[in-house]
């Protein structure tokens, strides 16, 4: 799904031990030994913006030290061969004032539309490539040559530890097999460019956990052109409704197994309440709460999983449910409910019951 990061109005400098856990893979080598766990900001009701902030500094006090940064490639370069990162810096000066070291996502594929500067998307149809336009098309790689060599020097200069150069592609590539290839080139073109400039910045793509159990050969395939992949992982079944929380353990486990010996990146994690107090999609936030708890026990269990964000702290408000259900192209109510309900603290800034256990087991993790 779509990240989207509300700028924290926040001044605060921290600094922080890694946990415990050791791995020794250098698959990441900027991000420092153990596993880390963060979660996304999100959004609070006016007038509760206090709540929100307390809750993300006590969560960066229990032993975050990570945050998970998202910007789609056309935004950074509306115009082809005109480049624009003042927004991206803004955001990573937040991290660095808080001491988070960044992981950044660039949509270029965005699950089921398209996030390319504008001349290379259909300009009826943002799910669709414009005529005669593919993604190794020389235009298209210049373009991102030229995004690239102004991209990656800002992302080392705050210690970025990893670039995703597509979020959950394989929804958009399932449905345009013929781009599979092409797609493959370009992200090849990105990593090379990328150690020309940064050797030790990790690149890769991002998959949901469903598609790689679904695509084994899509994942085979862009591990060969990634250093490491990343993936989201929400335990929904095909309607929206919520599997047990029982199931982590067993998907963490084939999960470590499918990609060893390349650790996990989970750029998304989460598990929706449902609408509290009444919710329709077989959820609670008794059950998110347990969730949380078998995830961390997944943690502890598998030190492969080196970075996991959660979204998210926040839930979104009913304006950004509307944006979202329409991007996805998904008019479901359980859709929306999902989307509406995965914060570990309400809309208005009260606490779920999976943020005392969120904030507990990350202290634990780092003791």
């Amino acid at each position: 799904m779509k990240l989207q990061l509300v700028v924290l109005s926040m001044v605060f400098l921290l600094s922080f031990s890694t946990s415990a856990h050791e791995n020794d893979n250098d698959s990441l080598p900027l991000l420092p030994p153990g596993q880390h766990v963060t979660i996304e900001y999100g959004e609070v009701a006016p007038g509760a913006e206090d709540t929100l902030d307390d809750a993300f500094f006590e969560i960066v006090q229990a032993g975050s030290d990570t945050y998970a940064l998202s910007m789609w490639w056309s935004l950074m370069q509306p115009i082809n061969q005109t480049v624009d990162l003042e927004e991206l810096q803004g955001f990573l000066e937040i991290m660095r004032v808080l001491n988070l070291q960044p992981y950044f996502v660039m949509p270029t594929i965005d699950t089921v539309q398209l996030a390319l500067p504008p001349e290379f998307v259909d300009a009826n149809d943002s799910t669709q490539l414009a005529a005669g336009v593919h993604f190794n098309s020389s235009e298209v790689l210049e373009s991102l040559g030229t995004l690239l060599d102004e991209l990656v020097p800002l992302l080392m200069e705050y210690n970025t530890f990893y670039l995703s150069v597509g979020n959950e592609v394989d929804a958009w590539l399932s449905a345009h097999p013929d781009e599979i290839e092409p797609f493959l080139e370009f992200v090849s073109f990105a990593r090379e460019r990328v150690q020309q400039l940064a050797p030790d910045l990790a690149v890769g793509v991002t998959m949901t956990y469903g598609g790689a159990m679904t695509y084994p050969d899509l994942l085979a395939d862009l591990i060969a052109v990634s250093d490491v992949i990343a993936f989201t992982y929400y335990p929904l079944n095909a309607d929206f409704t919520v599997q047990d929380p029982s199931v982590v353990e067993e998907d963490m486990a084939a999960l470590v197994e499918m990609i060893s010996p390349m650790p996990v990146v989970l750029q998304e994690v989460g598990y929706p309440s449902g609408y509290l107090r009444s919710p329709n999609n077989g959820s609670s936030g008794e059950m998110q709460a347990e969730f949380v708890s078998n995830f961390f026990d997944a943690l502890e269990a598998h030190p492969e999983i080196r970075f996991a964000s959660f979204l998210h702290l926040g839930e979104w408000s009913d304006a950004t449910c509307d944006e979202f259900a329409g991007y996805y192209q998904l008019e479901l109510s359980a859709f929306r409910e999902y989307l509406c309900s995965l914060g570990l603290r309400e809309y208005n800034g009260d606490a779920k019951p999976g943020y005392a256990v969120f904030v507990e087991r990350l202290r634990q993790l780092q003791n």
